[in-house]
């Protein structure tokens, strides 16, 4: 199905496309590069000695997990078709 784009409609390039999911899935790895170094260091209990707070900190950090896993999913796909 090819529909025609209207004119006011701004459609980058393929090359930009392109540009932008390469660097997009860069984000994404280290998204989840950093999440899972200070997951590794919040187990350590290296920042802090107290207890409380570590619950939020860990959710925070699976959230940034997930969201860089989520775009190395997204624009890997992309950049394989």
């Amino acid at each position: 199905m090819n529909f025609p784009i209207p004119d006011f409609v701004p459609v980058p390039s393929a090359e930009i496309m392109q540009t932008i999911s390469i660097v997009s899935l860069i984000v994404g790895i280290c998204l989840v590069d950093v999440g899972l170094i200070f997951q590794f260091l919040y187990k350590r209990n290296f920042f802090c000695n107290k207890r409380k707070g570590k619950e939020k900190k860990a959710t925070a950090l699976w959230i940034v997990i997930g969201v860089g896993v989520l775009l190395i999913v997204n624009h890997g796909i992309q950049l394989l078709f």
